[in-house]
C-alpha cells in the first residue's frame, strides 16, 4: 500500500474509533497554508486536534517519535489558526496522537489523549 493511501486508511480507522467513543469529527486534513491537522474533533466542550500515525506492527515507538517537538509546534500553530475562525472561543482544547498499527492479520489502535500541550 502506498504511503498516502496507508495514511488515509489509518485516518479512516482513527475517525471511526473516535466516533465510537462519542467524538464528533469536525474536520479531516484541515489545512492552513503549509500547516495541517489530520483530524479535528469535539468531545462535549473539548476541541481535540489529533495527529494520526500509521505504521506496521512493531513500529509504535517510531510513530510516536515522528511527532517530535517541531511537528507538535506545527500542529499547535495550525490549531490556533483554526480557533481564530470559530464564532466562539473553545472552553478547552487538547492535542492527541493516535497510532494505527497493522500487519497481515489486522490492526490495533493506540490513542494517547493529551499527548502534548500548548503553553501560553
Amino acid at each position: 500500500m502506498q504511503t498516502t493511501k496507508r495514511g488515509l486508511w489509518g485516518e479512516d480507522i482513527a475517525a471511526k474509533h473516535l466516533q465510537s467513543m462519542g467524538y464528533t469529527i469536525v474536520e479531516r486534513n484541515w489545512r492552513y497554508r503549509k500547516l495541517e491537522v489530520d483530524l479535528i474533533a469535539r468531545l462535549q466542550h473539548d476541541w481535540v486536534f489529533i495527529e494520526v500515525k500509521t505504521r506496521k506492527k512493531g513500529y509504535l515507538a517510531s510513530a510516536l517519535e515522528a511527532v517530535n517537538l517541531h511537528k507538535q509546534q506545527r500542529i499547535i500553530e495550525a490549531s490556533h489558526h483554526f480557533i481564530r475562525g470559530l464564532s466562539q472561543p473553545p472552553m478547552s482544547i487538547r492535542y492527541d496522537i493516535i497510532c494505527v498499527e497493522f500487519d497481515t492479520v489486522g490492526s490495533r489502535i493506540q490513542h494517547i489523549p493529551d499527548a502534548f500541550i500548548s503553553l501560553p
